[in-house]
């Protein structure tokens, strides 16, 4: 976490310091979350072009490219899918527990 702080971050010592453990982790889990954008936007280019290029069987998906953001952390499809139906599968034992 101290990499974090000092390096994407840019916070000093004295920050560091300063600020709370719970205060950095939210930082770095805004940082994170601001890089995931990035990357859907650049995903989003990439799409573009590839969906346009006519070579691909099926249409490409940012998400494909970019992944799935989930509770701070990124999963690829196929997680993102196991992820899906733990829930349905959670939700539904609530209702008929």
């Amino acid at each position: 976490m101290k990499l974090v702080a000092l390096g994407p971050l840019r916070l000093s010592h004295e920050d560091v310091w300063r600020l709370t453990w719970g205060e950095v982790e939210d930082l770095a889990y805004a940082w994170r979350y601001s890089e995931f954008l990035e990357t859907q936007k650049r995903a989003q280019h990439a799409a573009w072009i590839l969906n346009g290029s006519g070579n691909l069987k099926r249409p490409l998906r940012v998400e494909d490219l970019s992944g799935y953001w989930v509770d701070g952390r990124i999963m690829d499809k196929n997680e993102y899918h196991e992820y899906q139906k733990r829930r349905i599968r959670a939700k539904r034992g609530v209702k008929n527990g």
